[in-house]
């Protein structure tokens, strides 16, 4: 049976080559950004080779996310993805708790108490920037806009990502839309994966989601580009359908415990299926 024991930085490797055996598009920095704002822990052989992974985030006292969760193809069907599950579920005490599964993943998930409460799209391809617009309330974002920015996620989330934020801001470049002075949605765009990933866009509704999201897209232009959307149809859809953006994929948002008490904002896109 796989030993268990916390993920270091010294595995970046060994969990890069563990996804690309899953046929995941995560580089080595993509698993370093999420090892530097979060908690994991992996599965080891009798040889120390790691054969499995699990990831998770606390968004403060009440809230947390799961992802990451990976058993080497030769080894599924072992108990290991549980056990991994399991551990990660009393290290986040009696936080609510987020993830997105597949449909293969979903059983184990209902099983250990989560259910189904939103979807997650994912859309991707080659940019075309012909559907961008030019909304003059969208402008770069600023140091000064970070505590604004936090409160506004903190509303649309149910949970202080504050510390992500700071990370997906070194790592890419984040546009907000000002509103009478008040700040009322933000995008990041980042390198991620194939190309780059737009996301999370927090906005009041979907025409302000698009607004935000044009600058990235006329950024990528003739680049790989990829949004995780809760949107089903609606104004953000067709836009990236109108980019070039083609639905590749369909997963469940699962939830144990209460959900959190969220305000007007909400998240339009994901800053990946991973961190919500």
């Amino acid at each position: 049976m796989p030993t268990l024991r916390p993920m270091t930085e010294a595995d970046i490797a060994a969990l890069h080559g563990l996804s690309l055996e899953a046929r995941w598009p995560h580089r080595a920095e993509d698993w370093r950004l999420m090892w530097e704002i979060g908690h994991g822990l992996v599965a080891c052989d009798a040889d120390g080779h790691v054969t499995g992974s699990a990831m998770w985030w606390p968004f403060d006292d009440g809230l947390a996310t799961i992802g990451m969760v990976i058993v080497s193809p030769r080894l599924q069907g072992q108990g290991t993805g549980r056990r991994l599950m399991r551990e990660l579920f009393s290290a986040a005490g009696p936080r609510t708790i987020r993830l997105t599964a597949t449909e293969a993943g979903r059983r184990l998930y209902e099983s250990e108490g989560f259910r189904v409460t939103g979807s997650n799209t994912q859309y991707q391809g080659i940019v075309d920037v012909a559907a961008a617009i030019d909304d003059p309330r969208v402008r770069p974002a600023t140091e000064a806009d970070r505590p604004a920015i936090a409160v506004l996620d903190r509303e649309a989330a149910g949970g202080d990502r504050a510390r992500m934020l700071d990370a997906l801001a070194r790592a890419g470049r984040t546009v907000v839309l000002e509103e009478d002075g008040r700040i009322t949605g933000y995008a990041v765009c980042r390198p991620f994966g194939r190309g780059h990933i737009v996301g999370p866009v927090v906005a009041a509704d979907a025409e302000s989601a698009v607004a935000l999201a044009s600058p990235h897209v006329r950024d990528r232009a003739g680049t790989f580009l990829r949004l995780d959307t809760p949107e089903r149809d609606g104004p953000l859809v067709a836009f990236a359908q109108a980019c070039g953006l083609a639905n590749v994929d369909l997963s469940v948002t699962m939830t144990r415990g209460e959900p959190p008490a969220t305000g007007p904002a909400r998240i339009f896109t994901l800053a990946n299926q991973a961190l919500g």
